[in-house]
């Protein structure tokens, strides 16, 4: 049986990063997330602050670049297959929970994936935002901007190097309002991974 892997993506400061390490925690499985980062930047000799740089960026067209190949390939291209590559590669290796790059996409082809998508109401999203360390205090409309910008970033990334659309419900297995509570969400999301595998 292929090890069950869960895939989540999430509106920006909705609270998607806990419930993923709630999730892991609960399976006793491994959250890669940074980690991919760390990773691909092994592989590559690239660092990881340009890894990380290069995430949100997406670059002219990938379809181009892959038939120019060699040193002229853009970095966020080469850091997009990259980080696909580790993806499978981890995936391949035992049960694991992906958080963002893509990752229901790269792993699209690949039976047993649970594909998630957090989203959060506005004030609740604010409210996070301000209580991560080092934030500036900003009004909430200042915030409602960057989170805004963000998401934007993110669905431009994701919508680039996939055939789908970012947040779109129809993409995912589960959507879910973090809303209901982290810890409802994160139970949600195990029970629905515990099923997937008595199926199989």
């Amino acid at each position: 049986m292929e090890p069950l892997v869960i895939t989540m993506a999430r509106e920006y400061a909705s609270g998607g990063s806990e419930i993923a390490q709630a999730v892991a925690d609960k399976l006793g499985i491994p959250l890669y997330n940074k980690e991919l980062i760390t990773m691909a930047a092994k592989r590559s000799g690239l660092t990881e602050e340009a890894i990380a740089a290069s995430e949100n960026q997406r670059s002219g067209s990938l379809i181009y670049s892959l038939y120019m190949m060699g040193n002229t390939m853009p970095l966020a291209d080469q850091v997009y297959i990259l980080q696909s590559n580790v993806i499978k590669e981890v995936a391949a290796q035992g049960s694991c929970v992906i958080l963002g790059r893509c990752g229901d996409y790269v792993l699209r082809d690949r039976p047993n994936v649970l594909r998630t998508f957090v989203y959060a109401p506005l004030e609740e999203r604010i409210q996070r935002a301000k209580e991560r360390p080092d934030v500036k205090d900003m009004s909430d409309r200042s915030w409602e901007s960057q989170l805004a910008k963000h998401d934007r970033a993110r669905a431009s990334y994701y919508n680039y190097y996939t055939e789908n659309r970012w947040g779109e419900a129809k993409n995912y297995d589960l959507c879910l309002n973090a809303g209901l509570g982290l810890d409802t969400c994160a139970d949600l999301i195990v029970a629905a991974a515990k099923t997937m595998q008595v199926k199989e």
